[in-house]
């Protein structure tokens, strides 16, 4: 996904994605569970690249 993710996404990559975390400090980060998406959409930023993906249960949101 991009800024909305699948809940079976990994928290730490999606960061990275979202720009909140590197792979080599980490960091800090709070998430929002929501309701799944009809849809994912997919990009590639900060050397991460998001799937596209259809439906999906549960989502997960950074909270800034």
């Amino acid at each position: 996904g991009t800024d909305v993710y699948t809940s079976d996404s990994s928290v730490c990559t999606a960061g990275v994605h979202m720009g909140l975390l590197t792979f080599e400090r980490g960091g800090t980060v709070t998430v929002q569970v929501r309701d799944g998406q009809p849809s994912y959409s997919g990009t590639r930023r900060n050397g991460v690249e998001s799937a596209v993906y259809g439906q999906w249960g549960r989502s997960f949101v950074f909270v800034r």
